[in-house]
């Protein structure tokens, strides 16, 4: 999908490691969030022969069609993080979306007290994460209804973007209180804004545990984040790529689903210390 998320450039190190740990070549392609891009891309892996796709999606639409050049091809489909949209595949490897949003949905609605204007920033329009991620925090709303959103804009999980888009949402609602970011790139970029536009107090909660979130919950411009596991999550994917190649997909789970963690100031430093984003950790 792309090398600039942090999240992304963690499990790509889980893969590298594992394949050199394991003696195996693997070739890593950059869609540069162009799903033409990415389909070109598994269209020339498809054609080369490899021996199994470690698959990141877009989004939904070029997703289901790389499946499927794979499937027609007789390779193997390892999907990370983002749930194919068609085809088959051999195993599913992320986190819980729908979850981990209804947790730092419900986090913020605790931080408010349970009354409150909010406002989100979403990821990728009709990707499965921000799909996901919509519902789970929907479904904390209906359970909070004096939690009310004020605005719902989308900055497609990048911070640059995320900048610009939420000083505006800033100009037209002075009386907010929370912020729900999709993604932690999106949450910096919420802070950015709020820093810049002088407003303090902001509750702002998010999703992925980037270590640069975990540097500005120590300094209170974010307040919690929902930490998954991508450098495990790359390792777990080249070790299963490897045993889908030898044939034993019988051993493989369909979902492997990992453990995401809420981190806030209470248990920052513990956090730091599980490198759930290997190096950069």
């Amino acid at each position: 999908m792309s090398f600039v998320n942090q999240f992304y450039a963690a499990v790509q190190e889980g893969m590298e490691d594992e394949a050199e740990k394991q003696g195996y070549e693997l070739v890593i392609l950059n869609a540069q969030g162009n799903s033409s891009t990415q389909v070109n891309q598994v269209q020339n892996l498809v054609s080369q022969g490899v021996g199994s796709l470690i698959f990141i999606q877009l989004d939904s639409a070029s997703g289901g069609a790389s499946v499927s050049q794979a499937n027609d091809a007789s390779i193997p489909v390892i999907a990370v993080d983002q749930l194919p949209a068609g085809g088959d595949y051999v195993t599913f490897i992320g986190s819980d979306n729908v979850a981990m949003a209804e947790q730092a949905c419900d986090y913020l609605a605790e931080l408010l007290d349970g009354s409150g204007n909010i406002a989100i920033v979403e990821g990728i329009p009709a990707s499965s994460t921000q799909m996901q991620r919509a519902e789970g925090c929907q479904t904390s709303l209906d359970a909070n209804p004096d939690i009310n959103v004020v605005s719902t804009t989308s900055a497609d999980w990048d911070q640059n973007k995320a900048v610009s888009v939420f000083a505006n949402v800033l100009t037209a609602n002075e009386d907010l209180q929370g912020v729900f970011a999709q993604n932690d790139d999106m949450a910096l970029g919420v802070a950015s804004a709020a820093e810049t536009a002088g407003r303090s107090g902001l509750s702002v909660v998010t999703i992925d545990g980037f270590p640069a979130v975990y540097d500005a919950i120590e300094k209170g411009a974010i307040s919690a984040t929902i930490s998954q596991q991508p450098y495990l999550e790359g390792q777990l994917a080249v070790q299963n790529a490897i045993k889908a190649m030898n044939g034993e997909e019988a051993d493989i789970q369909k979902d492997q689903i990992q453990e995401s963690i809420l981190v806030t100031k209470d248990n920052l430093e513990e956090a730091r210390a599980a490198k759930y984003f290997g190096s950069q950790g």
